[in-house]
């Protein structure tokens, strides 16, 4: 892999080796004889400016959050990079933890809300650890591990095996545990919002259109007056968004700025119970209302 300035990146990885001491120093001579027994070809090194030797690379902090200091992505977690799961986990700790520490800057953070991102993300990462050696582990050579992977790739021809795997690698899986004491919740509370088709006033968009402001969002799909009333009073720190859809999984979506849905109302569902739960859920996430203009 060449990094510039004439310098490149060279690595061997030899499953059939015995076992070595990895902290132990290694020599460019050996470095080279790795490259010749994989490769089968002398390949002319020198005056190296780094030396190591390949090893499970994956580790995660025990916090995410100490005090002022918040780690995130390869502060917080690395490993192998199987699957390419390294770069959207480290950009969704970013969104998780982007709006949450420009709550508390700007002042209007509820209590508690900073430390909702290690409870949120720390579970992701060792969920990510467990994955990516997991794949390590098919990788190596030998006849147990190839009979695990055909009947891995047997698996993997079932839809839902297939949809669960394909879920887990590109974070989709995701459920963050959202306080809500309704018995029956809509079950897109906790997860990314669907990137749903919308009609407006101003034309068409999409959900993931009205998230660049980088405000939470209250997107009404059935007019529910009662409930975009409440909304109302977080106007300051919400985008109100009234539309219609192909696809409508609830009557209204409340949706954190992280693309997360904090909460949902359901079409069966009573005023009451929603007024309450919506007030909570904005409570939780958005602090204090006002009735101010």
């Amino acid at each position: 892999m060449p990094l510039g300035s004439g310098i490149y990146r060279v690595a061997a990885v030899e499953w059939d080796q015995p076992p070595v001491d990895q902290d132990a120093p290694i020599s460019l001579e050996e470095l080279q004889a790795a490259i010749r027994r994989v490769a089968n070809i002398d390949l002319p090194m020198s005056e190296p400016t780094w030396l190591s030797r390949p090893t499970d690379n994956s580790r995660q902090v025990d916090r995410y959050r100490k005090g002022r200091v918040l780690l995130a992505g390869d502060a917080a977690h690395i490993h192998w990079a199987y699957g390419g799961m390294g770069l959207q986990t480290g950009l969704q700790d970013a969104s998780n933890l982007g709006w949450k520490l420009a709550a508390q800057v700007h002042g209007w953070a509820p209590a508690g809300l900073l430390d909702t991102y290690h409870s949120e993300r720390h579970p992701v990462g060792q969920r990510l650890l467990t994955s990516t050696r997991a794949q390590e582990a098919l990788a190596r050579p030998g006849d147990h591990v190839t009979a695990l992977r055909a009947l891995f790739a047997e698996w993997l021809e079932q839809g839902e095996v297939l949809k669960s795997i394909v879920e887990m690698v590109t974070g989709v899986e995701i459920r963050y545990d959202m306080p809500d004491a309704r018995p029956n919740r809509n079950p897109l509370v906790g997860r990314w919002a669907p990137d749903l088709q919308l009609t407006t006033m101003n034309g068409s968009t999409r959900v993931a259109d009205l998230m660049h402001s980088g405000r939470g969002v209250f997107l009404e799909l059935t007019p529910r007056e009662e409930l975009r009333e409440i909304a109302a009073a977080w106007k300051k720190r919400i985008d109100l968004v009234r539309a219609q859809s192909n696809r409508q999984p609830a009557d209204a979506l409340l949706i954190r700025p992280d693309g997360y849905v904090a909460w949902a109302v359901l079409s069966a569902e009573s005023g009451q119970a929603g007024r309450l739960s919506l007030v909570s859920a904005l409570e939780t996430w958005f602090g204090e209302g006002s009735r101010a203009p």
